[in-house]
């Protein structure tokens, strides 16, 4: 495999482990995604790799989108464009995908971890659709991934609330599939992988092909709709206050404009 400058690949007896390399929250742009989907793509290539975990450095799996500083995400609106091209890519993926989710999830980066079959947490884990409380829509295909999770009403309870779950609480919602200490997270993970790698290679692809038909599509659909409303309240005042109160650490005063 190529290397990447934000991942570390390792593969080993038939697994193979990503870790996204942001730390301390990982926030993401279209340049780690695609770089993400480009490893999954490979990985998808070796017969070796039969399992896949994706994990991060640091304190968060994935704090989110970038919003602020240098490669922000808020000042022009191609790069959202660009990176929901790369998020397609993510679905399009043979291999099944297990995150290991250490600190938080949130906004886009709960999206992430929704890209995987499967999710191991901790007590200290957060999930959070939060784009409500930054005054902005949902995106990274979450309109489609987190109802097949946890179902209709808690999705829209998660959505319209942008309220905070630890892991007990994703546990019971159904967010997460295992909850574990911190320090045995990655081998919860590794010990999940290994077992679906000793099931038939051929047998698990085709199985994951047919329990997850028409998700890829499903979600490259309502990415544009997804992505017509963030660009819509994305020039909105209620937009910059959200983005505001959050990196003030306080709630947010919307006034519908």
């Amino acid at each position: 495999m190529k290397e990447f400058s934000e991942l570390t690949i390792k593969l080993t007896d038939h697994v193979a482990l990503i870790e996204i390399n942001r730390p301390p929250n990982n926030f993401f742009d279209y340049i780690l995604i695609g770089q993400i989907a480009d490893a999954l793509t490979d990985l998808d290539k070796i017969d070796e790799c039969r399992a896949i975990i994706l994990c991060s450095a640091g304190k968060h799996f994935c704090a989110g989108a970038n919003f602020v500083g240098e490669s922000s995400l808020q000042d022009d609106i191609d790069p959202i464009s660009k990176l929901y091209e790369e998020a397609v890519r993510l679905f399009k993926n043979k291999k099944p995908v297990i995150a290991a989710v250490q600190g938080g999830a949130i906004g886009g980066g709960l999206g992430v971890s929704l890209v995987a079959d499967f999710r191991i947490a901790c007590n200290e884990s957060r999930f959070s659709a939060n784009f409500s409380k930054l005054g902005f829509h949902q995106g990274f295909g979450t309109t489609v991934t987190l109802p097949r999770v946890v179902g209709a009403q808690n999705a829209a309870y998660m959505l319209l609330t942008g309220k905070r779950f630890n892991g007990e609480e994703a546990l019971k919602m159904g967010l997460v599939d295992f909850l574990v200490p911190q320090k045995d997270l990655r081998n919860k993970a590794l010990e999940l992988a290994q077992e679906i790698a000793s099931s038939g290679p051929l047998a698990v692809e085709a199985i994951r092909s047919t329990i997850r038909d028409g998700l890829a599509e499903e979600v490259e659909k309502v990415i544009s709709w997804e992505l017509a409303e963030q660009k819509r309240l994305q020039g909105t005042k209620d937009f910059k206050e959200g983005i505001k109160a959050s990196s003030e650490r306080r709630e947010p005063v919307f006034k519908k404009e």
